[in-house]
C-alpha cells in the first residue's frame, strides 16, 4: 500500500513539475533540501539551553506590581447616590448603544 501511495505521489508531483515552472522550482528546491545534511545536536548543547533558560526565568521577580483598586468613598447622601447610580446607568446605556451602533 505504502508502494502505491509513493508512486501516486510520485506522479502527482511529475504532473505538478509538468504544468507549471514555478512548481517545478519549488519541488527541486525541496529535494535539494530534504538531501541536505542536518546539523546534529548533541544532548549537552540542550542542557546548556535549558540551564539559560532556567537562569532567565530565575532572573525575573515573581511579583507583579498593580494599582490598587479605587475605592469608591462611602456616601451618606441619598441624593447623591441616586444621582451616582443614575451616571452610572447612563453611562452603561451609552456603552451600550455605540456598542450597537457599531454592529
Amino acid at each position: 500500500m505504502s508502494d502505491e501511495y509513493a508512486e501516486r505521489a510520485q506522479r502527482a508531483r511529475d504532473l505538478l513539475a509538468r504544468s507549471s515552472p514555478a512548481a517545478a522550482r519549488a519541488i527541486r528546491a525541496r529535494e535539494q533540501e530534504a538531501a541536505r545534511p542536518r546539523r546534529v545536536v548533541e544532548e549537552g548543547r540542550w542542557a546548556w539551553i535549558d540551564a539559560k533558560v532556567q537562569q532567565s526565568i530565575e532572573g525575573q521577580s515573581r511579583l507583579v506590581e498593580t494599582s490598587p483598586p479605587e475605592v469608591e468613598p462611602k456616601v451618606e447622601d441619598e441624593e447623591a447616590e441616586r444621582r451616582r447610580v443614575s451616571l452610572a446607568r447612563a453611562r452603561m446605556r451609552a456603552r451600550a448603544y455605540r456598542q450597537n451602533d457599531k454592529s
